[in-house]
């Protein structure tokens, strides 16, 4: 019954591990692909602002 539960764990353990290492990047990139795109919004936004000041 132990051998049983030990097995359960560290199957679920190896589960787990594999689940971080293949979401836990694309989430990092995730978050950075969101963050280039709001500095990506808010600097045209102010070229957009800067370009009808001048006229």
């Amino acid at each position: 019954m132990a051998g049983t539960m030990t097995n359960f764990l560290l199957l679920s353990l190896v589960i787990s591990a594999a689940i971080l290492c293949i979401f836990g990047p694309l989430t990092v990139l995730g978050v950075m692909f969101w963050h280039w795109h709001k500095e990506l919004k808010e600097s045209a936004r102010l070229r957009a602002a800067r370009s009808t000041q001048m006229k």
